[in-house]
């Protein structure tokens, strides 16, 4: 005969398992419940109240006991295999498997599959950028390095649009940006503040984090090694991997606490080298840098060509491309390729092809340079022509070309080698200049007709900007 004790966890696991049964088997348990509670009522005391199962009970245990007590009660309980699984189904549908509990290798495989959560970026900003800008190599990809807190680093010639694709990329973020000069002499006051003669001063770097500019280290490799090195802290915590305010660096001010990264703090630097190691005679003004100071720009450096485009709207005319650029494109994919060279062009395709750019270069500012030459020399034939009395004296087309063929000094080997290379005679170069003049003013259309193709469908907003053009006239007395 059952003890009362059992007879009490019978009556506990049979009320526990009445509402996981299905409903025809509803009625037999509920007959044992009261079978039960009968027997429990003749050994003359009332049935204790079922406790409800402890958080550390053994939930397996539990139900091994209960289908125990079913097996024990014989025949006739109405306790099938549909009830056993419903029963099964409730103990581990509502208990709580609990880590202690788990064997040590599935729970260093739970270690190993974590969740990571992936916070993407929000891509409904919307960010304006005209068609010119547009056409800057690598561009975009620099857009996002700035975005994600990577640090840039710009590599290219001299000339080559280097800090002017950094000021771009800060005016299309609608960002202001700050730069510092970059050189031997650049002092940590510069840099990270310290106290002057008018008082303490804020360095570039630190007004920089504090407010969310983006800085321009305009020629990073002419640094010293050891001064370059104070950008280290900084540079390592710039990323947006990193939250802001576990981002903080010290300024030179002993009383200011470290101060976090504001959201918008990004660096770009240039250089006409990559400084891992001593650099070429052309460039002996920049110094190695340490490489803990590069791997802070891994995976953001960018080479700054020349690009075909830029040169197209430098130069702005047709004749001027061909005069400075020519082949030039040409002759390196070339020359990259291994392929036949094609007999250069240009100004700048001679100096490459006679190795002369340890002297002088044709970069963007030699584009520009040479236009505004020849637009000075264009706007006082304009006024010429509309029967104004204008010295035609002052920059022109020549004498810019003949400024800019200083770097080879005149009568040298160099000099004469890249005038017989472009024929680019005294004489050739004036005619050139009076020619293009001439098919500019001969009618309406001759100004877009002698633009680049890139520019001409903006040719009216170019030609107004002659009016700001100012030019002396003077007053000779005989």
């Amino acid at each position: 005969m059952a003890t009362k004790q059992e007879l009490e966890q019978k009556l506990q696991d049979l009320r526990d398992s009445l509402d996981a049964v299905p409903d025809e088997f509803k009625a037999d348990i509920q007959k044992e419940i009261s079978d039960t509670e009968s027997e429990l009522a003749s050994m003359g005391d009332e049935p204790s109240a079922p406790e409800p199962m402890g958080d550390g009970d053994d939930f397996m245990n539990s139900m091994v006991n209960t289908l125990k007590t079913f097996m024990a009660s014989g025949s006739g309980s109405g306790v099938d295999s549909p009830t056993v699984r419903a029963m099964i189904k409730e103990y581990l549908g509502d208990e709580k498997v609990k880590l202690n509990e788990l064997d040590a290798s599935i729970l260093e495989e739970i270690k190993k599959n974590q969740t990571v959560v992936l916070e993407i970026p929000a891509f409904g900003k919307k960010i304006q950028v005209s068609s010119k800008v547009a056409r800057i190599p690598n561009f975009f990809e620099i857009i996002d390095d700035v975005l994600a807190g990577n640090n840039v680093y710009l590599i290219g010639e001299a000339g080559g649009g280097k800090t002017y694709t950094a000021e771009q990329v800060s005016k299309t973020l609608q960002r202001e940006y700050v730069t510092l000069n970059c050189s031997q002499y650049t002092s940590p006051l510069e840099i990270l503040g310290g106290q002057s003669v008018e008082g303490f001063k804020e360095g570039k770097l630190i007004d920089c984090w504090k407010t969310g500019k983006i800085l321009i280290l305009d020629e990073m490799p002419k640094l010293d090694a050891n001064t370059a090195g104070l950008f280290n802290d900084a540079l390592a915590k710039s990323s947006k991997t990193r939250p802001s305010e576990d981002a903080k660096i010290n300024s030179a001010n002993p009383e200011e606490p470290p101060i976090p990264r504001a959201n918008d703090f990004a660096v770009i630097a240039t250089g006409n080298i990559y400084p891992n190691e001593p650099p070429a005679p052309q460039y002996r003004g920049n110094n190695q840098q340490d490489l803990s100071l590069l791997d802070r720009f891994s995976g953001s450096v960018y080479f700054t060509e020349f690009d075909a485009n830029t040169d197209q709207d430098a130069t702005r005319f047709k004749f001027l491309y061909d005069f400075l650029v020519g082949n030039y494109y040409e002759y390196i994919d070339a020359k990259k390729r291994g392929n036949a060279l094609p007999e250069p062009r240009g100004l700048r395709t001679v100096i490459d092809s006679l190795n002369l750019k340890n002297l002088a270069l044709v970069s963007y500012r030699t584009d520009i340079a040479f236009r505004v030459g020849f637009e000075y020399q264009l706007v006082r034939q304009i006024a010429r022509n509309e029967g104004n009395n204008v010295e035609m004296r002052g920059k022109d087309f020549l004498k810019t070309f003949k400024s800019y063929m200083v770097a080879f000094k005149e009568g040298s080997d160099a000099y004469n080698n890249i005038i017989r290379k472009t024929k680019y005679t005294d004489e050739y170069v004036s005619n050139l200049a009076d020619k293009a003049i001439r098919e500019i003013t001969k009618d309406k259309d001759g100004f877009i007709k002698s633009l680049n193709p890139i520019l001409q469908d903006t040719a009216s907003k170019i030609f107004s900007r002659y009016q700001d053009f100012y030019v002396v006239n003077p007053s000779i007395n005989d």
